[in-house]
């Protein structure tokens, strides 16, 4: 098993691309980063903007991972086509793919949580017409898109069918199938393995996102873990909890320390 260590940057208790410098500077290898919000015009769309972030990951050996299009959250893909919320879904996911492009960066995730959730076979088929649309503009570019639901196993491989395309991929995560539909974390992992282009591992206990240090939440996170080793996952695994929000941050007053302790936990679950 060949496994790089990233964070997301919405992990990071700084804004900006010197957070950049702190992934370097605690030893991690990569970044996700986020296009930013409609309503601020996609920040990352920006030429600055995308030179700060390529120029800064370059000076400090940090590897962009992925773009997450989390505007989705609040504009989701299950909206009603012709709807304001719908275009503004749209558009933000086709803006993900257009700074991927710019940026050189091969993987674009689009979430399915919140507002985007697919909770109807009508939201279902939308989202299918959304990945594709996706799916389809994405793939001469050499760009995967990767779905990140709360989608049952039978369900996400019925997904992956309908929507048919080849650079659809899955973002796997380590807590949200327990914490949402109390799905078996492992078991998902095991049977979707295929799938799957890169991890969020976080944890959390009592129905809280992200918040508890990995293995000391409720989702099972070491048996996830073994699945992974056992099939000699190759890629990058991306943290992703809270450690400057409640209520991870109520354990210890510098959330760097956290997070350092999470590395720790990760480097020693992986053997790396």
């Amino acid at each position: 098993m060949s496994v790089h260590i990233g964070i997301c940057h919405w992990s990071l208790p700084i804004e900006g691309p010197y957070a950049i410098k702190l992934v370097s500077e605690l030893g991690l290898q990569g970044i996700q980063l986020d296009i930013g919000s409609y309503e601020r015009g996609f920040s990352l769309s920006y030429p600055v903007v995308q030179k700060a972030y390529v120029d800064m990951a370059k000076q400090y050996d940090v590897t962009i991972t992925s773009l997450a299009v989390r505007e989705l959250d609040h504009y989701g893909m299950t909206r009603e086509n012709g709807t304001k919320e719908k275009d503004i879904a749209v558009e933000a996911v086709m803006t993900g793919i257009d700074i991927a492009e710019s940026m050189g960066i091969n993987k674009v995730m689009l979430p399915s949580f919140e507002d985007g959730e697919i909770k109807t076979e009508e939201d279902f088929n939308r989202v299918v017409e959304c990945l594709q649309q996706a799916c389809d503009k994405a793939l001469n570019k050499n760009i995967m898109i990767a779905t990140e639901n709360l989608l049952s196993i039978t369900e996400n491989e019925e997904l992956f069918k309908r929507v048919d395309r080849p650079n659809l991929t899955l973002y796997f995560d380590t807590q949200n199938y327990y914490l949402r539909k109390k799905y078996n974390v492992a078991e998902m992992a095991d049977k979707l393995f295929p799938l799957i282009c890169e991890v969020h591992v976080k944890d959390g206990k009592n129905n809280d996102l992200s918040g508890a240090l990995l293995g000391e939440g409720d989702s099972n996170f070491f048996e996830t873990i073994n699945v992974f080793k056992q099939k000699d996952y190759y890629g990058w695994m991306m943290l992703e909890n809270y450690y400057d929000q409640k209520p991870l941050s109520l354990t210890h007053s510098d959330p760097i320390d956290l997070l350092k302790k999470d590395i720790s936990i990760l480097k020693k679950t992986l053997d790396v």
